[in-house]
């Protein structure tokens, strides 16, 4: 007999007082315009009371409210604990990572010099953060980033960048820029984050109203895709290009992989059930890949991915969000079930198929020839954190030459930029107000530093162990001094199991486990069809340098001719220890 601790607690057949606390929120917002608690308030009333400096921080139970606003809550660091200022993140949803025109991008920039701390940080999900703001600043920052700007297609919002709803839709950011296959990909991410953002007033009546326009009851609270309770967790599309995956779509609750006939798109390929978080010490939380669920029509792309949404709104589990996620409440439902849904009653041409291969995971630094002729450059950005610093002005390297040029503004999968539609002609402008800047040329930086990249973690996020983002420059300096630095292999490390850089999905990967312990995973393959295991359990940080360099003087050495995460797959762990000098 079944325990009751192995129900499922969702919307087909469960009540609210048998889910999370979570679930009550969301409901009793009534769209996210209250705060529910001791004492109901409009989500407005918080904002405006941290704006008149009544109100240190946003409440408890406004925080989980906040997060489908795009914002987080934080408090630094400061050894370990939460002992610093109180501050908030706010996260900017940029559908297909942009094409920023020159008026967002400035507007960007602006934003972070005036509210936060001089720095955009570039996101995995192709997105921008700014980070340290001052709770009072919260209401005027949002405010800001939502005025009219001239646009590319799609107007700049932090609405649905966090919470229980679709999160930043990806696409190739070579997608339409691809010299010989260019594809209309990035149009339909726009339509799938406009279809998928949430509909109620609450934003709007939060940020976008003055004092005289403030209503105290919502406008409108309905919620047609999501309904009053929205998703039970996160939910995140992505949509390849047959020549790049660096989106990595098997990490997406759902993906598609275009299926071309020469230049002629003909439709995707359908992957369903992605995800990388985890728990550590809890064995029911796992690292999946999507699985295949057979080829659909090029027409179909959105409506697949609302049925998917609505099939996860009513199963997935609303009372452990430990396993909420979609990759959890596919293989609880079986495939089979998912397929049959999916052709009777969304209605959704879902044929069986062999998948075809995917693209690899590129990097595009340095200059690339773009469709029709024009230029676009790749732009490495240290663990997407674009600022200036240390004698190097990159920040407003890239300002000056978007403002001078005109260009495009782009985000990728890997957190680095591409500057697109650049007259040829004006290649040597770029280099040289680069140059100007002190911001090297791509090929002046060591491979292993330009293709390493870890996550924010210490000191903001409540939820790091360890250090990521800020420990990768030591890392590097370790390797390029043995070196090893022009070793070709795609390394990422995360402060905790949630795994926001992906570290599972990377040819080595370290994931924070414990205050100044990590995990190492090594052997995923480059184009993302396969997660890496687990070759150190836990490992003081003081020997990361040492196993980092160890793995990378081994590929050298022995992996020869074939991708080092292949290598790294094939080779028997105590073989791989061994080689490494570091045994546990």
């Amino acid at each position: 007999m079944a325990k009751d601790t192995d129900k499922v607690v969702n919307l087909l057949d469960s009540e609210l007082p048998e889910m999370s606390k979570n679930e009550r929120l969301k409901v009793e917002s009534e769209g996210l315009f209250w705060v529910a608690g001791k004492q109901r308030h409009s989500f407005r009333s918080e904002v405006d009371a941290l704006a008149r400096g009544e109100q240190a921080s946003l409440s408890g139970d406004g925080k989980e409210i906040s997060k489908h606003f795009g914002i987080y809550k934080q408090q630094e660091r400061i050894d370990g604990r939460k002992s610093g200022d109180q501050i908030v993140m706010v996260r900017l949803r940029v559908p297909s990572g942009g094409e920023f025109t020159p008026e967002q991008w400035a507007a960007c920039c602006e934003a972070s010099d005036r509210w936060a701390d001089g720095s955009l940080r570039l996101t995995t999900r192709q997105g921008v953060q700014f980070h340290h703001i001052a709770p009072r600043d919260l209401g005027a920052i949002v405010r800001f980033l939502n005025q009219e700007y001239p646009s590319s297609g799609y107007r700049m919002s932090t609405l649905g960048a966090c919470g229980d709803v679709n999160r930043n839709t990806m696409c190739s950011p070579i997608d339409d820029l691809h010299p010989t296959l260019p594809l209309r990909s990035r149009e339909l991410a726009f339509r799938i984050a406009d279809e998928l953002a949430p509909r109620s007033s609450a934003y709007f009546q939060a940020f976008l109203t003055d004092e005289e326009g403030k209503i105290s009851e919502p406008l409108s609270s309905d919620e047609p895709i999501y309904g009053k309770h929205y998703l039970p967790r996160k939910f995140k599309v992505g949509i390849a290009h047959p020549d790049d995956n660096s989106i990595d779509l098997l990490t997406q609750d759902v993906g598609l992989a275009p299926i071309c006939s020469g230049s002629t798109l003909e439709g995707y390929d359908l992957y369903s059930g992605g995800g990388l978080g985890t728990t550590h010490g809890n064995e029911r939380t796992q690292a999946h890949l999507a699985l295949y669920l057979g080829r659909i029509p090029a027409d179909q792309g959105l409506e697949a991915v609302k049925a998917t949404a609505i099939l996860q709104k009513e199963n997935g589990e609303r009372k452990d969000r430990k396993q909420a996620r979609w990759k959890y409440t596919i293989r609880r439902m079986g495939i089979d079930a998912v397929k049959q849904a999916m052709r009777e009653r969304f209605g959704i041409a879902l044929t069986d198929a062999e998948p075809r291969k995917l693209g690899p995971n590129r990097f595009f630094h340095g200059w690339n020839e773009e469709l029709g002729g024009a230029l676009f450059l790749g732009v490495p950005v240290p663990s997407g954190r674009l600022k200036d610093a240390d004698g190097v002005r990159l920040r407003s390297a890239v300002s000056a030459i978007v403002g001078e040029l005109r260009c495009g503004v782009r985000i990728t999968g890997n957190q680095e930029l591409l500057l697109t539609h650049i007259d040829p002609a004006q290649r040597g402008r770029v280099d040289e107000i680069l140059d100007a800047h002190g911001v090297p040329q791509a090929d002046a930086v060591s491979v292993f530093r330009r293709q390493a990249f870890g996550c924010p973690a210490l000191p903001t996020c409540g939820l790091a162990m360890t250090h990521a983002e800020h420990a990768i420059p030591e890392l590097a300096d370790a390797v390029e001094k043995n070196g090893l630095g022009h070793v070709d292999v795609v390394l990422r490390m995360a402060g905790c199991p949630n795994h926001c850089s992906r570290p599972p999905s990377a040819e080595i990967g370290i994931t924070g486990y414990g205050k100044n312990a990590h995990m190492i995973r090594v052997g995923a393959s480059r184009n993302g069809d396969r997660v890496a295991r687990v070759l150190y359990e836990k490992l003081g940080s003081e020997q990361l340098p040492e196993v980092l360099v160890g793995l990378l003087r081994a590929i050298d050495r022995n992996a020869g001719d074939s991708p080092p995460g292949d290598w790294l797959d094939a080779t028997p762990d105590d073989e791989l220890r061994a080689l490494v000098g570091v045994e546990v």
